[in-house]
């Protein structure tokens, strides 16, 4: 299984505009965890205020203000990234939020290339790999998010709703749910993605090439980072293509 970067968020919201106002990422490298990354962060100037998200997270909203600009934390985030000298396959709980809003976040800040570049296709996520393992079972967790997991495997999780605690769980629940998983159903999970991304994506409604050569890839496929970073790994493996420029 490739290294994985478990990561967690906390907004200001669930819409488009809802800003990341806390960030923890935790690398998972050949079966250990790593020592974690977590920053808060003060939202962009306009970003959507929810009273229900600050219910959740326990941000307290007045606080987020003074918190530390996100040019400083994506800077200290990379170096942290890159210091472990991987390329990641992003995971967590129910991980397909997190990926985008993180995504929209770094293409917000201008690093649309720095996303791109330091993770691969085919996120992980808890949330399918439970329901998968539980699928045909008695013996199920009343539900499937991450409280209710927890608690079926009588995990600590204190303070949920804040990044770190949670990230810390969702490892914890990773690591339970690996032995439920038989050899077939691991290489689904692994596999099973590239091959019906392959088939779905690398077409003309995505990429598209010009006389000169050169690859374009649809305004269609940037709206999700998932299939993004597909298609760039692809043109990668298949066309050697390494520099990328947003037009």
């Amino acid at each position: 299984m490739s290294n994985l970067l478990f990561i967690d968020i906390e907004t200001t919201g669930l819409g488009d505009n809802a800003g990341l106002i806390e960030i923890a990422l935790i690398p998972y490298i050949d079966g250990e965890r790593k020592p974690h990354f977590q920053s808060y962060i003060r939202p962009h100037d306009g970003a959507t205020l929810d009273a229900k998200a600050f219910e959740i997270n326990k941000i307290n909203v007045n606080d987020i203000w003074s918190f530390p600009d996100a040019k400083d934390v994506i800077e200290d985030m990379l170096k942290f990234i890159d210091s472990h000298e991987c390329i990641f396959s992003l995971a967590g709980h129910n991980v397909a939020f997190d990926t985008k809003k993180f995504y929209r976040f770094m293409c917000r800040n201008g690093h649309y290339s720095s996303y791109l570049n330091r993770f691969r296709p085919g996120d992980i996520c808890t949330l399918r790999i439970a329901k998968d393992c539980f699928k045909n079972k008695r013996n199920k967790p009343e539900g499937f998010s991450l409280e209710k997991l927890t608690k079926f495997f009588e995990i600590e999780l204190i303070n949920s709703h804040s990044a770190l605690p949670d990230i810390q769980a969702t490892i914890d629940l990773y690591e339970k749910l690996l032995p439920m998983l038989s050899i077939v159903q691991t290489q689904k999970i692994e596999s099973l993605s590239y091959q019906d991304m392959k088939r779905k994506y690398m077409d003309m409604r995505y990429v598209q090439i010009n006389p000169d050569g050169d690859f374009f890839v649809t305004a269609e496929a940037t709206k999700n980072p998932v299939i993004l970073r597909f298609i760039i790994n692809e043109l990668y493996n298949l066309y050697g293509v390494t520099g990328y420029e947003k037009v």
